[in-house]
């Protein structure tokens, strides 16, 4: 359900959001509906123009950390760090260093992921990794 601080997003985001917003688990997205041209990633990174590639690099950078320190172990055992990202993307939200439309995707995602059991948020959480990877990809086809 869309809240008052998406009214001002891109109509293609919010179209993006609440797709998202309907998934039972981030698991269950399409992957060609993230990844292909003018799918999820693509559509959202052609929005990011004027977001900075560093700001994107890190908060990626974050997320495959956590992949990494995800193989061979259970969700609990990073569960903490997946939390503490929304702080971060909180605080880059709030020092105007990401745009609306990235933080409002993400968050959703985000509330996508830890659902279900076990091997459910490790399969959403390698599904949203390759979310992200694909934005990254598309920002730097488009915008260098």
């Amino acid at each position: 359900m869309a809240n008052q601080n998406q009214m001002y997003l891109d109509k293609d985001v919010e179209v993006i959001l609440k797709d998202i917003e309907n998934l039972n688990m981030f698991k269950d997205l399409d992957i060609k509906l993230l990844a292909n041209e003018r799918g999820y990633a693509d559509t959202l990174a052609h929005k990011l123009r004027y977001m900075k590639t560093t700001q994107l690099r890190r908060f990626f950078g974050a997320v495959k950390e956590i992949e990494t320190n995800l193989n061979g172990k259970s969700w609990k055992d990073v569960e903490v760090d997946f939390y503490l990202l929304k702080p971060k993307l909180a605080y880059a939200k709030g020092r105007k260093l990401i745009p609306a439309e990235f933080h409002e995707v993400v968050k959703t995602s985000m509330n996508k992921v830890d659902i279900g059991e076990n091997q459910d948020k490790i399969a959403s959480y390698k599904m949203f990794v390759k979310f992200l990877e694909s934005i990254v990809a598309y920002h730097k086809f488009h915008w260098g």
